[in-house]
Order: structure tokens, then sequence, then C-alpha cells
């Protein structure tokens, strides 16, 4: 009966160190208040990149209302996947405004023909939808 708990505390103990090597962190950014100051000042940082991008892909738009929304630390390759939002506009603000979700990796890595790499950053995805002024209301609520 010894034999039995012991080997299973090993065995628990194994586990417990096993996962705290893990390959990657996550940490979500909550969507429902407003951005820290830490986000508004990476999101300033990211705003030149941000446009490079959209223009890569043929927004030639302004934007507003950015969130980050997830930064995934992959550890082993040592890189961050940055995952945000942004709203384009078109003249004054005015319409059509478009949803614009792009993940970026910092630093881009290795050079590579599956992505694009623009400011030493290289674009993981990169997703656009034209939304109703209803949905920029309720996405802008807790930017200002």
């Amino acid at each position: 009966m010894k034999k039995i708990i012991i080997v299973s505390l090993l065995f628990m103990c194994f586990l417990a160190i096993n996962s705290a090597f893990a390959n990657s962190d996550i940490e979500y950014f909550p969507q429902n208040q407003p951005p820290s100051i830490i986000e508004l000042a990476f999101l300033r940082e990211l705003g030149l990149p941000i446009l490079e991008t959209m223009s890569s892909y043929g927004d030639n738009q302004l934007f507003e209302f950015g969130r980050i929304e997830k930064i995934e630390r992959n550890i082993e390759n040592d890189y961050y996947d940055v995952s945000l939002r942004v709203i384009s506009f078109e003249g004054a603000h005015n319409p059509p405004h478009k949803l614009i979700n792009i993940t970026f990796r910092i630093p881009p890595g290795l050079p590579s023909e599956n992505y694009k790499v623009i400011s030493n950053k290289a674009i993981i995805s990169y997703k656009a939808k034209h939304i109703t002024p209803e949905e920029v209301e309720k996405l802008s609520k807790f930017t200002n």
C-alpha cells in the first residue's frame, strides 16, 4: 500500500513539474472594460504597422477603436503572436466601416513564404468585414 501511495505522489509531482514547462502562455485582454495604459501604449506603437498592413491588403482607410484581444507567447521559439482589432473608416470617420482583425508575430522569426513581413512584424492573419453603425457602437463602447 505504501508503494502505491509513493508511486502516486511521484507521478503527481512529475505532472506538476512537467506542466511548468509549457510551450506557450496566452493572455486575454478583457473587452468589457476600458483598455489599460500598457494596451494603449502598445497599440500606439503598432499604429504604423497596422496602417501598412491594411494598405497591403487593399484597405486604404484610417482606423480607430483599436483593442488588443490576446497575446500568445511561444516560449520555445521566443516570439509573441499579438491579436488585435480595429475599426476602419473613410473620410471624417464616415462609413463604410470595417472590422479588421490582425495577428502579428513579433519578432517575425525566420523568413517564410507563408507570411508577409511589414515593419519587422509577420502578419499571421488578416480578416476584414463590413460592419453596421450599430456594430461600431457596440465594439467601441469601452475604447474611449
